[in-house]
């Protein structure tokens, strides 16, 4: 071998990668000194990491590979992808401040114990367990499987896609298990500035080989001109009555206005995920919130994704050796050194957002499931030892699924962030609505989480098997699943929430409704700016991501017409969301600082001491509920066998 062999740099920087995981994980492990902060680091992440770890995480991977991909493969045709960075700072404005004065009050370190302190709902704790799940094994699984690809790739064949996903697997287990929440967030620091650089320098290497900005823009209003091709640069109308992706044809594509606000919707899942309530729960104080969703989340990654992204997409679209696995091909012939380089910040990307998907979803299936109902005398070492376990096998699950049923896990991951976004309505109960009973939430969540389900391939392959051939397919009236999901949550949360409001809450939701409302009090100079804030936000919603996006489509000089040109140079819609990625950052930070939803708050916050209860013996109940969950088990698994048959052989 020589240094011109990428094989070379693949494992000299691999090495050195994971010789500084180790470290930081090691270092983790001795900070932690006992089994307390394994979970939540002691509750003590500085506010700056949980910023910075927040905003990683909420992009990861994703963007890079798939959203990349979608802008070279489709065009500028959904528009709120290049808004990534406002739509999901846009809940965290909404929920994490008061979320984290929910957990110090009550001294909480999950998205579970939230919802049994507040609603008392074992189903809500399952289905915060279960996205979790999702994320753990679909979400980050699918994004794994690309890496690996890409290393097999990348390294000629010498390395298998299998032993690929096997060795980066083994990694995150190892680091994850070592030094747990603490180990996440400080290597979570280093993984988000590794898939920073890798994207920037990704950008800078796309449009130097094109000749800069200009030349790049050339071609693609070259482009807009040919026969057939106007129409990658705008959304096609507002709605199109179709019966989704497999079942009917759309009038020139899919990427309508109301697709493109449902898309967004999609992504505000991820903030009302477990993943993102763990991050905040375990971090010191609320100091860093509004910061980190204004400046670093909206801000910096929002112009990485509208301008740079954005820019290797375009680059795309003009040749396929500009998408991202081909810019690392070409790269490996003529500077392997730096091609290892940028795969690295992907890789890292990945393995950010695996990583804390695979502690949360440990945690919950231990914590709140088997230890709350199954095995309430566990000791604390006993539960983190289980819960190393269970991290081990979901990531074995994964790394298997990846390998051996790579349709079946697509289809899972395409669960996680529509089923996410169903959480909003619980949080928001929890966090502002308080006329939302606990019915309502149970059922909303309920109807949300099938309306998802049936929109989306998994659910409409297994009921096909069933003989159930449901007459839509992906996306009806191409609306994202997401969007139907909260469409139904939300009827069924106004419906029940209107006929029992008599139904009681416990002493601790009554509490954590008096802290709140004493604690986190709107002044008077937020509730007259209120309605200009939220009038100003709910414009920005409807032309930014919504159906006024259709104007963005000749704003600044109509596609392909016959003797116009781009008014700005670029296309006109990729101008119009850059203006309002701009204008986001403004409405974040009126949001977060002006109206106060995320502004820094010290005041001490004592544990709040509930009354005094008698204890009961628990072991015959848990006996009973360890029998039904051996049934389940059993059903679960048949059901696993026909999901993994009804996607036919892999």
């Amino acid at each position: 071998m020589s240094t011109s062999d990428p094989m070379i740099w693949l494992a000299a920087y691999g090495l050195f990668y994971t010789l500084v995981v180790f470290y930081w994980a090691r270092v983790s492990a001795r900070a932690n000194g006992n089994y307390e902060s394994f979970f939540s680091a002691g509750h003590d992440l500085a506010p700056w990491i949980s910023a910075v770890l927040l905003a990683g995480a909420s992009v990861s991977g994703w963007f890079l590979l798939g959203g990349a991909a979608q802008i070279a493969q489709h065009g500028f045709t959904l528009p709120s992808l290049l808004q990534g960075g406002i739509v999901l700072a846009l809940p965290g404005v909404i929920f994490f401040k008061r979320i984290w004065f929910v957990g110090q009050r009550f001294r909480l370190s999950s998205q579970p114990e939230l919802f049994r302190m507040y609603y008392q709902s074992p189903f809500l704790v399952v289905v915060s367990c279960g996205i979790a799940v999702l994320f753990a094994i679909g979400f980050a699984g699918m994004q794994m499987r690309v890496i690996s690809q890409m290393v097999s790739e990348l390294s000629g064949g010498q390395i298998s896609q299998l032993l690929a996903s096997w060795i980066m697997g083994l990694v995150l287990f190892s680091y994850v298990v070592i030094g747990g929440m603490r180990a996440v967030g400080f290597i979570g620091i280093i993984q988000t500035a590794m898939l920073s650089a890798a994207t920037l320098a990704a950008a800078v290497f796309v449009l130097v080989s094109n000749g800069g900005i200009g030349a790049l823009n050339a071609g693609l209003e070259t482009l807009a001109a040919a026969p057939g091709m106007a129409g990658k640069f705008e959304v096609a109308g507002v709605i199109q009555f179709t019966q989704g992706l497999g079942r009917g044809e759309a009038s020139g594509h899919f990427g309508t206005a109301v697709m493109s606000l449902s898309l967004a919707f999609a992504l505000m899942g991820f903030q009302a995920s477990p993943l993102a309530s763990k991050i905040i729960l375990s971090t010191r104080n609320a100091g860093g919130i509004a910061a980190g969703q204004t400046w670093v989340l909206a801000g910096f990654f929002g112009a990485l994704i509208a301008l740079f992204i954005a820019a290797i997409g375009a680059a795309g679209m003009l040749d396929a050796k500009y998408t991202f696995p081909m810019i690392l091909d070409g790269m490996s012939h003529s500077s392997p050194w730096f091609m290892a380089w940028i795969f690295l910040g992907a890789v890292a990307g990945v393995q950010l957002i695996a990583g804390l998907a695979l502690l949360v979803a440990a945690e919950g299936l231990v914590r709140s499931i088997y230890k709350q109902y199954f095995h309430s005398s566990l000791s604390r070492k006993d539960t983190v030892t289980l819960t190393r376990i269970v991290i081990g096998l979901l990531a074995l699950t994964s790394m298997l699924m990846q390998n051996l049923t790579p349709v079946t896990l697509s289809a899972l991951g395409a669960l996680a962030l529509p089923m996410a976004f169903q959480l909003w309505t619980p949080l928001l109960g929890l966090t502002w609505l308080r006329w939302i009973t606990r019915p309502a939430a149970i059922a909303g969540v309920g109807f949300g989480l099938f309306a998802v389900f049936v929109t989306e391939p998994l659910g409409y392959q297994i009921l096909s098997s069933f003989g159930l051939e449901l007459p839509w397919g992906r996306w009806p009236w191409t609306i994202h699943s997401a969007a139907w999901g909260m469409f139904f949550n939300v009827l069924a949360v106004l419906i029940i929430s209107a006929i029992s409001q008599r139904a009681g809450f416990g002493e601790e939701a009554k509490e954590c409704r008096r802290f709140l409302g004493q604690a986190l009090a709107i002044r008077a100079r937020s509730r007259v700016q209120g309605p200009i804030a939220w009038s100003g936000s709910f414009a920005w919603l409807f032309l930014a991501i919504g159906p006024g996006l259709v104007f963005g489509n000749f704003a600044f000089g109509e596609a392909g017409a016959e003797g116009q040109h781009w008014l700005l140079g670029i296309p006109s819609i990729w101008a119009w969301a850059i203006l309002f990625w701009v204008l986001g950052v403004i409405m974040v930070w009126f949001l977060s600082y002006r109206i106060e939803m995320a502004s820094p708050v010290t005041i001490a916050i004592d544990a709040y001491q509930p009354p005094l209860r008698l204890k009961t013996d628990q072991s015959s109940a848990e006996q009973k509920r360890a029998r039904a969950i051996a049934v389940a088990t059993v059903l679960g698994t048949a059901l696993i066998i026909l999901i993994i048959w009804s996607f036919g052989e892999q």
